[in-house]
Order: structure tokens, then C-alpha cells, then sequence
């Protein structure tokens, strides 16, 4: 029997609700080779029961609460595809998902990891916002990233002897994980290629980390890009990851900025003031963001008060 051209590594933690959906858009995809990897994380709800009825459809893995990092790196680890694609519990894969993947990287075979665009709904099936053509990687994938952001994480289909090259997810962050693995990805090298008209389809919830993490999703983004910047060293092409930089410090002091003012109950234009400040006291590194912060805040309420 020929191996699984693709295995979809899907991490769950006490996803019932949901899972389901997920592993049904996995399951579905009869037009390719598909093998699916189920990773349990310690689930304490009906998760467990849910699986059981995967039978010989699926690998399932179970092992206690570790996080995303770790999961992923279980579900890898018992890969048989040549080719890797991450699944979030909640989101689903569109009909022909994994077979467009496929035959975009049989036309690219240079490409270490072909990417696409996201729809993200809600459970009702009604848009939220949307990516609709993939992000413009390809030229300087690293330098690009840096500005540019992360693709949600199961838009991309990665051929699994490219992860090999740049090792596991880091299991020492619980946000950001996927941002850091691929910055690495980019920076040994892989070579990243767009595939237009396809969509993963992304569902939000109100328990779905972007929503729980707050702020510290900023925070953690800023630290792993200036961890990874500082491993690559400086190049002519760093003035445009310069740019990234820049804007992910000036989210990171808005959103501690916020975070700020909620614990400490204040609101309004000098409350932002004050919070903000605090944050650039606080962390020296991202003084001069706040100044700028500061400023663009000034020029707003002098525009509006005219």
C-alpha cells in the first residue's frame, strides 16, 4: 500500500463541540490521499468518547495536557505524508482542499511550503473577514514575514522533510508557536509558494485563543520576532523586516496599553495616556513605539476636534 501523500495533524483540547465538524472536512476529502492525526491534549470532556468512533479512519494520540507546541509535535511524529497540514479543531477544510494543495506543489516541486488565503465565519456560518488572496511571501519569505504576519496556520501545506530540517515547534511558548516555526522555516531557507483560489475555512468562537490570550498574543509575536531577527543578524534586506518590527512594537504597547487600563479601571483619552506611559516605563525596549503611539493618538483627537 502506497503511504498517505498528506497527513492532516489535527490538536484537540476539549474541542466536543466542535471537533467533529473538523475531522468530518478531513475525513471528506476523497479526491486525495489523505491520512488524519488526531492528537487528544488531556481532553477532560466528551473529547475522548468522540474519537472512539474514529475506528481505523484515523490515528488518534493521546497524551496529558502539554499544549499546541507539544501536540503537534506528537501528531508529527507519527506522520506517514509526505506532506504536513495543520488543522485547528474548530476550523474545517473545504471540499478538494487537500487535493488543490497537492497538485499546486506536483507544479511546484522546488517549494517547501505552499500557502493560501482564509475565510473566517462564525458558527451560524456568517462572515467575520476574510484573506482572500495569500499573502505576498514568496520573493523574501523571512524579511515578508516579518511584516507582513503569520498565515493562519492551516493555510499552509508544508513537505514534511522541510520541518525536518528546522526540528519541532517550540514547546516553551503557549502562544505563537506557528509565527516562530515558520520565521524559522524562512530563515533555513524554504521556499515558500502561493496558491490562489483556495480557502481554508476558519470558525471563531468566544473561548478561541485569539479571543482568550488578549494582549499576550502581541507581546509573545514581538518577542519571537525579535528573537528570530536577532538569530539571523543583520542583512541588506533587514530595513523592510525594520518595518515589521516597528509595527509589531506598536501593537504590543497598545494592546499592554489596554490590558492596562482594564485591570486598572480607566478609560477615556487620559487613561490611555497614563497606561501608555506605564507600558514605556516598563518595558524600555518599547519606548519610543509608545511615543509614536502617543503621537498618532494626539493627531487623531486634534483631527476629530475639527
Amino acid at each position: 500500500m502506497q503511504p498517505p501523500r498528506v497527513t492532516v495533524v489535527l490538536p484537540v483540547y476539549n474541542g466536543a463541540p466542535f471537533v467533529a465538524d473538523a475531522i468530518d472536512s478531513v475525513i471528506g476529502q476523497h479526491d486525495a490521499s489523505v491520512e488524519l492525526v488526531v492528537v487528544d491534549d488531556g481532553s477532560t470532556d466528551d473529547t475522548p468518547r468522540l474519537l472512539e468512533r474514529l475506528a481505523d479512519r484515523a490515528v488518534v494520540v493521546r497524551q496529558p495536557n502539554r499544549g499546541l507546541a507539544a501536540a503537534r509535535n506528537a501528531g508529527i511524529a507519527r506522520a506517514r505524508g509526505d506532506y504536513l497540514l495543520f488543522l485547528d479543531a474548530d476550523d474545517l477544510h473545504p471540499p478538494g482542499f487537500a487535493a488543490r494543495f497537492l497538485a499546486a506543489a506536483a507544479a511546484a516541486p522546488e517549494a517547501d511550503v505552499l500557502h493560501c488565503g482564509w475565510r473566517a465565519i462564525d458558527f451560524a456560518g456568517r462572515p467575520l473577514y476574510a484573506q482572500e488572496l495569500p499573502l505576498a511571501l514568496d520573493a523574501d519569505p523571512f524579511h515578508e514575514l516579518a511584516v507582513l504576519g503569520s498565515p493562519h496556520i492551516g493555510a499552509l501545506l508544508l513537505r514534511r522533510s522541510a520541518g525536518a530540517r528546522v526540528g519541532p515547534f517550540d514547546t516553551g511558548l503557549d502562544l505563537q508557536e506557528d509565527w516562530d516555526y515558520w520565521l524559522r522555516l524562512a530563515a533555513a531557507g524554504a521556499r515558500f509558494r502561493a496558491v490562489p483560489d483556495l480557502h481554508l475555512v476558519v470558525r471563531r468562537h468566544p473561548a478561541s485563543m485569539a479571543a482568550v490570550a488578549g494582549g499576550r498574543l502581541a507581546r509573545v509575536g514581538l518577542a519571537v520576532l525579535e528573537r528570530q531577527l536577532e538569530r539571523h543578524g543583520r542583512c541588506p534586506r533587514c530595513a523592510r523586516a525594520d518595518l515589521g518590527l516597528a509595527q509589531w512594537r506598536r501593537v504590543a504597547v497598545r494592546s499592554s496599553a489596554l490590558d492596562l487600563a482594564r485591570r486598572l479601571g480607566l478609560s477615556g483619552g487620559a487613561g490611555r495616556w497614563i497606561t501608555t506611559m506605564l507600558v514605556a516605563f516598563r518595558r524600555p525596549r518599547l519606548a519610543r513605539a509608545a511615543v509614536v503611539e502617543l503621537a498618532a493618538g494626539w493627531r487623531r483627537r486634534r483631527t476629530a476636534s475639527h
